[in-house]
């Protein structure tokens, strides 16, 4: 059977029909493509952003669970002309699909021409005291000790109030009793010059009272205050000797500031312990094994700020000896059997006076004494990574009152404590409790710049260079694709189509 076959036309107004819907058609994907070439450019702008900062400070992350862009690139530096670089070169990449291992087989419907790529904005470690620092510090312990176990903390920041309260109480008796003292023995001084007189009227030698015992144990304690407090509480253990260049360091030199805004979503007392929970995991102090080339006592730093270990640790040690007093004093001071034995002595050293003021003011001040001594043995014990409570009880207290005067042979040789209490380092958590924030938060970047810098890697890190944050702006040109049936048929010309886009990005 043989095909049939057939003749087909259309007419001239079916053609121009079709063209004219066709037209339609193209004129409508355009449109849709323009927005969809405008919702593009808003996602390159996000990668480009996410692709700068994804060239984070790896030694900065591994050592310290901190987030930032070096600024310099490794140069030491700062340059935002290198950042702005390398943002194109990310936006670049992304808007053209040709650029790749699938080229050849790549449509691009989006036509799109970057003309403009800058960083407006950005937020550096440093801003505000280094509060984006205290945020991501902060941030890392919330995930990782919790919320709740930070509640745990709470009593060490009332172990602190309760340090504070006493040591007020403290020193304002030992003021009182200095001064009832020196009238005291003003009174005394009087009572032997009429002595003297006397005798020397009748022509005779003065018989001065004498005390009933030898020992004095507050002459003893007179010389230990006049030593050095480290080779006291260290046994004469070598201290380091390291030091460091503190003006160049981010908390004395601060130079460059940024002008981008850094929410402060962690804030508060839990955000505060937490904090500080951080500088005790990551710096550390005198007791522990550092595993730093740099200072031995970067806790000690952050709460002194001085330029060596040496002046640190004695600045801690003395802070932590003024506790040690006030809590001390504390206790024996309401100790019935305490007070008892130091009138006793007090009586036996004053009494033969008859003045009871002179007496009075005496059992005091061996009670103060007593205080300073058994705070001495306590800061070797804590300083031989043993343990002190912070209140005291007759079971922990350590040093008696026959001893007292021999302190100087006791703190050279071994001590051994209760075994119970608080060790050295969570006497530095009740400082750093005591302190304030904000130079714990510039000091501690003084030491990730220290201890940074020792690593050849980063051998020129500074903390100032760090980028937390950017803001940034594109402008765009997209071109049209589906307008060249409308041009020939209708003489509509598609235009190219400006678009400006802003995008930010934050390390968190």
């Amino acid at each position: 059977m043989g095909g049939r076959k057939e003749k087909g036309s259309i007419t001239v107004f079916l053609s121009l029909t079709c063209i004219f819907f066709l037209t339609l058609i193209c004129t409508a994907v355009e449109s849709a493509r323009v927005q969809g070439a405008k919702a593009q450019t808003a996602n390159i702008t996000g990668m480009g952003n996410f692709s700068v900062l994804g060239e984070f400070e790896k030694e900065l992350l591994d050592e310290y669970e901190i987030f930032s862009l070096d600024g310099s690139y490794g140069e030491g530096s700062f340059s935002l002309d290198e950042v702005n670089k390398r943002l194109e070169t990310f936006l670049t990449c992304n808007t053209d699909p040709k650029e790749g291992i699938f080229s050849a087989a790549c449509f691009d419907p989006w036509k799109l021409q970057l003309d403009d790529s800058s960083v407006k904005k950005y937020a550096l470690l440093t801003d505000d005291s280094g509060e984006p620092f205290y945020q991501q510090a902060t941030a890392y312990m919330k995930a990782n000790l919790g919320v709740e176990a930070a509640g745990t903390l709470l009593h060490y920041k009332e172990d602190a109030e309760k340090v504070t309260k006493w040591q007020d109480e403290y020193e304002k008796r030992k003021q009182e009793n200095e001064s009832a003292l020196a009238e005291a023995e003003k009174t005394r001084d009087e009572k032997i010059r009429q002595l003297e007189s006397e005798a020397a009227e009748a022509g005779t030698q003065a018989i001065l009272p004498e005390p009933t015992v030898r020992s004095n144990p507050l002459k003893e304690i007179a010389k230990l205050r006049g030593r050095s407090i480290l080779d006291i509480v260290t046994g004469g253990r070598a201290v380091s000797d390291k030091s460091i260049s503190i003006w160049s360091l981010p908390s004395h030199s601060w130079n460059r500031k940024g002008t981008m805004k850094v929410k402060r979503e962690n804030a508060g007392t839990i955000s505060n312990l937490l904090f500080r929970e951080y500088l005790l995991d990551y710096f550390p102090n005198y007791t522990e094994e550092s595993k730093e080339k740099g200072p031995a006592c970067q806790l000690e730093y952050i709460l002194g700020g001085k330029a060596s270990d040496e002046k640190n640790l004695k600045y801690t040690v003395n802070r932590l000896l003024l506790i040690r007093e006030g809590m001390n004093y504390l206790y024996c001071s309401g100790d019935g059997t305490m007070n008892s034995q130091a009138g006793a002595l007090a009586f036996a050293m004053t009494g033969f006076f008859g003045i009871p003021a002179l007496t009075e003011a005496t059992k005091h001040a061996l009670l103060l004494a007593w205080a300073y001594g058994e705070s001495l043995v306590d800061m070797r014990i804590l300083l031989d990574k043993g343990k002190v409570p912070l209140s005291k009880t007759a079971a922990s207290w350590v040093l008696t009152l026959e001893k007292l005067g021999q302190l100087s042979e006791i703190l050279s040789g071994e001590i051994s404590g209760s075994g119970s209490g608080l060790e050295y380092r969570d006497y530095l958590r009740i400082l750093l409790n005591l302190g304030g924030i904000g130079k714990q938060k510039m000091r501690a970047l003084d030491m990730v710049q220290v201890n940074l810098r020792e690593k050849d890697a980063t051998a020129k890190f500074k903390a100032e260079n760090c980028i937390v944050g950017i803001e940034t702006e594109t402008r765009w040109t997209i071109r049209p694709v589906f307008f060249s049936l409308a041009q020939a048929v209708m003489g509509i010309r598609g235009e190219n189509v400006s678009v400006m886009q802003t995008g930010s990005i934050l390390y968190e």
